[in-house]
């Protein structure tokens, strides 16, 4: 089947974007080659001058690293003789372990003390500032207490004219009695014009009311009228 190209290099990239490049170097599932296996380097070839020349200072330098080791053999074994020695060395670093030991030990114990006599005064004062609060508390609560106490009994004062089941009808007829107008008028001037209190029972034959019901105007008509008014 013959493909366009356009679609040729699509298959193309599709095919080769799940593969990685290959390591460099052989497969490891390949031998080594011969040239690895059978190779074998030779040193440079050196002159007998050349090749004595070096003989001889490699005597020089194990004779010299012998004779340093015998020294320092016997300056060890001297300086143990003498009491300066590892041993020694080693007992000095000890006492002085002990003695730094001893001073943290000791500057532990007062930094101790120091915390623990500061947490002290941390906890009174701690406590003194709680003490103090609640005391706050309390007066406030009292406070409170009483003002509430103030009130509940301004109100079981008030409580006596209070209408109840016992006081409703004598209350009824009291109010009926002797009404209470809250209706007045303010003209420009600053006069209030207050409603006349309503009559129990009406006196004569009442006028029949033309126009709107129960509508009237709070205001001076005559000279009689305007002498009622009171300035407010």
């Amino acid at each position: 089947i013959k493909m366009l190209p356009a679609r040729a290099t699509l298959v193309t990239c599709i095919r080769g974007m799940g593969r990685r490049a290959p390591k460099q170097g052989k497969p490891p599932i390949l031998p080594p080659a011969k040239k690895v296996l059978y190779h074998v380097v030779h040193p440079e070839w050196q002159s007998a001058r050349d090749v004595e020349e070096l003989l001889w200072r490699r005597l020089t330098y194990n004779n010299a690293m012998i004779s340093l080791r015998e020294v320092f053999k016997q300056e060890i074994k001297e300086k143990e003789h003498a009491g300066t020695g590892m041993e020694h060395l080693r007992e000095e670093e000890e006492k002085e372990l002990d003695v730094l030991l001893a001073a943290a030990e000791k500057r532990n114990e007062e930094r101790k003390a120091a915390r623990a006599a500061r947490e002290a005064d941390e906890l009174r004062e701690t406590k003194e500032e709680m003490l103090k609060e609640i005391e706050e508390r309390l007066e406030k609560d009292k406070l409170r207490a009483e003002k509430s106490a103030k009130e509940v009994r301004e109100a079981i004062a008030r409580s006596v004219n209070f209408v109840n089941r016992e006081n409703l009808q004598e209350s009824i007829l009291k109010a009926l009695d002797s009404p209470t107008v809250y209706d007045f008028a303010i003209d420009r001037s600053g006069k209030q014009y207050m409603e006349e209190s309503p009559v129990k029972y009406l006196e004569g034959t009442p006028t029949r009311q033309k126009g709107r019901l129960y509508e009237k105007t709070l205001g001076p008509f005559t000279a009689a009228d305007s002498e009622k008014t009171t300035v407010v």
